[in-house]
């Protein structure tokens, strides 16, 4: 009967495939007579913000081996652009980057890991382009020079900014030998005439005449301002759009005869669909909009879950702990293009080496400088798998199909021509694999197939190379205990697994001793990205999944207005947290939020007291401890009160922080393992086919049982991890239940779709493909309705540290109570 019932559901998509089977679609041309715009790249981003973070905290060999899968030529990826953050002192994203210069008077160019990235990647590849933008600047940068009045804007006085970020460049040079290449204004905020030329003059000026300006990180409108303002146009060098659609209008843009570049894309998952994603758009953009760059936001996912964008990167590495690296897809799909061209080569025209296949999906051709070597790319994917997480991207039809490409004599290639292929939407995926070579006859390469699904490579370069390493075993749970007293971190760095997220900590000697502390460093609001402070200043470690630790930490405060903090179940920003704060008087809060930097709470305090007064410039100790629905607290060693009653459906990172833009310094960090639920045990029988999947009280701490592990395949199925087995709705009909099936591939009825990369942040719809039916949950029950139960949820977040399916991200807004997961039980 499970054999007939497979048999009878995906009858369909048997026949679809028949349909579809690949069909003649005629000859494409290239020709050199058609040599147009010249190659400028494909990169990552580093930043925006602090998404490199952890990746400073990793061994060796680990953190060059992951080094080497991002820059080391004929190996990975290949990049020949890196882009990194200019620190701004302000929340970009994913935390804080650190400024090199966190008043006027202040100049550090050892500050922060950016310097390091660029200085390593050049190391593996001198050719590298460098390219920095800021996402915030430091207050003062906008403050009257002379009265000091805060303006908010990095425009009021162009002359200071043009200064400030000249430093920078200077401090490349200077310090590290970096020649950097490229500066860009703002990102995807307001940009300024004024400010661009005088940017332009200050680099001139500095001996840096030769960096070019990018404007403006963000929308084309741009191109309407500089096609109206001659010195604005005479400023800028490139322009720079992010996430450009391929259906939009830029002739302004191409009028002003610039380079045009995608400066960031992508921001999707980095699985097989983000590979995906990625060929088909660095192939369009030229095709269809004719960018000549593509940068990918971002470079690398080294940051926690729980701070945004989980993993929308070229490859992740977020266990330093265990040096664990995953998801290479997106880097192999970067090589196709990377490892067999250079920046400086030409594309071919539409037409005569580059364009739209007949069935769907696009080519192009790029030839060497000195017209020695070629290569051609080809993207064919379905719409299935070949959106990026933004923008939209309009239906088109895409099969298989058997082509011819004529190869004119004025190529002079080869008999025979290198040929490498991925597949990044058959049941067994193909990445970045060498095929045998491809021979000409008469000049053309005759039948070539070209599946859905292929990102292939033909070219006369030998050199490429797929290189790999041996993995280690993923370890996703924070190692507890952690203690790091600072005084081996290296003096104004942030200390290890630390993440800031408002304001900047780092670690300096403490005045008049030899012992290294950490310090809030940012004197006042930044000119932010984003959030640049609701709350007060914070860096945050550990896991989203925390409920049941005791965080400890020693504070020093540095005037009176100042407060100390020290809080568990922190969310990014603690909006959310469990939070204790004592001021220099003595007076304590436990809130459930961070303190507001207007010393005004929007919720009312769980408790409130006093103590004896720390005073100023002098140490004291803070302890929480939070175990289900408790909070106890402590100062100085000394129980201030035990086994308050809290709400127990939070879970977050360890957190301390101070309540304004104080220079507060801490000491003797402490994290532990707190009550007894740290070892759960397995209720649930062994899953098999037939298990019903229904509901139940997720296990917390960043640790799961069997029954809870669900991986979210690129072909959109549910695969329960232990069993192999696929989550399976009955029938799609309303109502219909699920349980644990054969994974078929294709299957309508093992196909749910979402965003998959946005649901690792938040919560999203999941929809059974062809279907309104979503997947819906109740105490002790799931499955796929139009409706969502008035006891229940419709949306979904997925924790991929303990591959939970939850029906909470932050704390619920439904009301729902402690958080419940998808369970095979």
């Amino acid at each position: 009967l499970q054999f007939l019932y497979f048999i009878a559901n995906n009858m369909r998509s048997l026949i679809v495939s028949a349909l579809c089977a690949a069909a003649s679609a005629g000859t494409y041309n290239v020709d050199k007579t058609g040599v147009d715009q010249v190659f400028n790249g494909l990169g990552g981003l580093s930043g925006g913000g602090a998404t490199s973070r952890l990746l400073v905290d990793y061994q060796e060999p680990q953190r060059s081996q992951v080094l080497d899968y991002l820059f080391k030529p004929n190996f990975g990826a290949n990049l020949q652009i890196l882009k990194v953050e200019i620190g701004g002192d302000s929340q970009s994203t994913d935390g804080t980057e650190t400024s090199h210069m966190h008043s006027k008077d202040d100049l550090d160019v050892t500050r922060g890991y950016e310097w390091w990235l660029m200085v390593e990647a050049k190391k593996r590849n001198p050719d590298i382009k460098l390219y920095g933008l800021p996402w915030a600047f430091p207050g003062w940068v906008g403050d009257d020079p002379q009265t000091g009045k805060p303006s908010g804007s990095p425009f009021t006085y162009p002359n200071q900014t043009s200064t400030y970020i000249t430093e920078w460049v200077k401090g490349a040079k200077n310090h590290y030998g970096l020649d950097i290449d490229y500066i860009g204004i703002w990102n995807e905020r307001s940009s300024s005439s004024a400010y661009a030329a005088s940017l332009k003059k200050t680099l001139s000026d500095e001996g840096f005449g030769n960096v070019k300006i990018v404007a403006k990180d963000g929308g084309a409108d741009i191109c309407n301002d500089m096609a109206k303002d001659p010195s604005y146009n005479a400023s800028i060098d490139i322009i720079g759009l992010h996430y450009p659609s391929d259906y939009s209008n830029y002739s302004v843009c191409h009028s002003l005869n610039k380079p045009l570049w995608a400066s960031e894309e992508s921001s999707s998952y980095d699985d097989y669909n983000g590979a995906a994603c990625w060929a088909r758009v660095v192939t369009s953009h030229y095709v269809l909009s004719g960018m000549t760059a593509s940068i990918m936001w971002n470079l690398v996912g080294s940051y926690y879950h729980g701070t945004n964008w989980y993993a929308s990167s070229m490859l992740t590495a977020n266990q330093p702990w265990s040096g664990y690296v995953e998801n290479l897809e997106v880097a192999y799909a970067t090589a196709h293009i990377t490892q067999f061209t250079k920046i400086g080569w030409r594309y071919l025209k539409n037409g005569s080496g580059s364009g739209k296949l007949a069935n769907g999906g696009y080519y192009t051709t790029f030839v060497s400088e000195d017209s020695k070597d070629f290569t051609i790319v080809i993207v064919k994917i379905s719409h299935e798998h070949a959106p990026c997480t933004r923008p939209g991207l309009p239906y088109e039809a895409v099969s298989s199909e058997i082509s011819n490409i004529a190869i004119a004599a004025n190529m002079d290639a080869p008999n025979e021509l290198f040929f490498w292929r991925s597949n990044f939407e058959e049941e067994k995926k193909v990445t970045f694999e060498q095929q045998p070579n491809i021979a000409l006859k008469n000049g053309v390469i005759e039948n070539l197939s070209i599946a859905v699904g292929d990102v292939l490579t033909i070219s006369t370069v030998s050199t490429a190379k797929k290189g790999s390493y041996p993995n280690t075993k993923s370890s996703p749970s924070f190692p507890l205990p952690h203690f790091d007293n600072f005084d081996e971190v290296t003096t104004s760095q942030e200390a290890p697994l630390c993440a800031d997220q408002i304001g900047a900590f780092e670690v300096h000697q403490e005045a008049g001793t030899t012992n290294k502390v950490m310090k809030q460093m940012v004197p006042e609001i930044p000119i932010g990205w984003s959030d640049h402070g609701s709350n007060g200043p914070m860096t945050l470690i550990g896991m989203k999944e925390w409920q049941d630790v005791t965080v400890q930490i020693d504070i020093k405060l540095p005037v009176a207005a100042a407060s100390g903090c020290v809080a568990t179940r922190v969310n990014q920003m603690w909006s959310n947290a469990i939070a204790f704060c004592v001021g220099s008087e003595g007076r304590w809060n436990l809130t459930y939020q961070g303190p507001p930097q207007s010393g005004k709470f929007t919720q009312k305090p769980i408790a409130t007291g006093t103590v004896d007064a720390p005073g100023v410039g002098k140490w004291f100790n803070l302890m929480i401890t939070t175990i289900n629905d408790t909070a106890s607290i402590a100062y100085n060693n000394k129980t201030v009160q035990s086994n308050i009653k809290i709400r127990n459906c939070d879970s977050g990172f360890g957190a301390f922080g101070s309540n304004m833009w104080y220079a507060v310094e801490y000491d003797n960090l402490s994290i532990r393992q707190a009550g007894t639920n740290w070892s759960p045990k397995e209720v649930c029988p062994a899953a098999k086919i037939g298990t019903k999947v229904t509901s139940r009280p997720c296990v917390s701490n960043g640790l799961t049982t069997s029954d809870m592990k669900f991986f979210l395949s690129s072909d959109y199925q549910m695969v329960h991890i232990d069993s192999g087995l696929c989550l399976t709705a009955d029938a799609a009909k309303e109502h219909a239940k699920l349980t644990l099936q054969t994974c078929v591939y294709n299957s309508t009825l093992q196909s749910f779709h979402g965003d998959y990369t946005t649901i690792r942040n938040r919560k999203v719809l999941i929809t059974l493909k062809d279907t309104a039916l979503n997947l819906v949950g109740s105490p002790d029950d799931a499955e796929v309705s139009t409706v969502r139960p008035a006891d229940g949820w419709e949306t979904w977040a997925y924790f991929p540290n303990t591959f939970q399916l939850r029906n909470t991200y932050d704390t619920n807004l439904y009301n729902l109570g402690y958080p419940r997961c998808l369970s095979a039980c």
